[in-house]
């Protein structure tokens, strides 16, 4: 056996199909293909979400929440919540309750690196990235959910809402992070800083958006710790609005002492089109 050959063999293994291995299976009801989505073949695994998907049979939505929590193989994790996108918002109100629940890749402390993309970052929970992918009917959900006492949670909803925005333009969220960042600079609450620092990136999704300028501006007056002030200064980088005010906070973060705190100051700097 080749190289390519083992390579073929071990994506296999891990799910993945040709649409020539769904046509068998098309025709089952929903029962049999929740059947074989709970089996121990992955390949089959990932034949029953296409097709489930494929459907929009909300019967499915459970089995597939379900499985999404425990599935190891790759493209048969990747099927299962790409049919659940497909099946749209009737899968919002269960994929919310999963948030913080599937894997440990979550942000749980406050970056020691500034965020050099361009894009927004990508959505580290696996439910918020299903959701991401829903795209606007998501949105009025987790607005919703926003007031969660659960604050895990809460955060990763907060990415999925900016990721939400970046992606559709969808801005019914922003008053909402408004008023969540007034309460957490507020009563400070979260003393990691890990919720101030993803509303702060959330803001990151909705460019050209005025009402958030002058609350990040604000920040930059006060004495936090470096990972809030550099993804501040990104943020006010990604909304685009060039005031004189936004040039003179930016700028004079140039020359700091915080190398992280210097390179985000320079980005936001050449994204704004400010003259060097």
């Amino acid at each position: 056996m080749n190289f390519e050959e083992k390579k073929r063999k071990n994506r296999r293994k891990r799910g993945q199909i040709s649409p020539e291995d769904i046509s068998p299976y098309v025709d089952l009801p929903t029962e049999g293909l929740v059947e074989m989505l709970q089996g121990t073949d992955p390949q089959k695994r990932t034949i029953a979400a296409v097709i489930l998907g494929d459907l929009g049979d909300e019967r499915g939505i459970l089995p597939l929440c379900s499985a999404l929590t425990t599935e190891k193989s790759l493209y048969s994790r990747i099927a299962i919540s790409e049919a659940l996108s497909k099946i749209g918002e009737p899968s919002v109100a269960y994929l919310i309750e999963l948030l913080g629940e599937i894997g440990k890749n979550q942000e749980t402390m406050l970056p020691d690196h500034y965020f050099k993309k361009k894009s927004f970052p990508l959505v580290r929970d696996m439910a918020g990235r299903t959701m991401v992918q829903i795209g606007k009917p998501a949105t009025p959900y987790l607005i919703d959910f926003l007031e969660s006492s659960d604050e895990f949670k809460v955060q990763q909803a907060l990415d999925v809402v900016g990721a939400i925005a970046a992606k559709t333009g969808d801005r019914r969220a922003l008053n909402p992070l408004l008023t969540h960042l007034e309460r957490e600079t507020r009563d400070c609450r979260g003393s990691d800083g890990v919720t101030l620092w993803k509303i702060i990136r959330a803001f990151s999704g909705f460019k050209k958006s005025e009402k958030a300028v002058d609350p990040l501006l604000e920040i930059l007056e006060r004495d936090y710790p470096p990972p809030i002030i550099w993804e501040t200064l990104r943020t006010l980088g990604q909304i685009r609005i060039a005031t004189p005010q936004v040039r003179e906070r930016v700028g004079s973060f140039i020359n700091n002492e915080q190398p992280e705190v210097r390179v985000a100051a320079e980005n936001a700097w050449k994204l704004l089109g400010f003259a060097s």
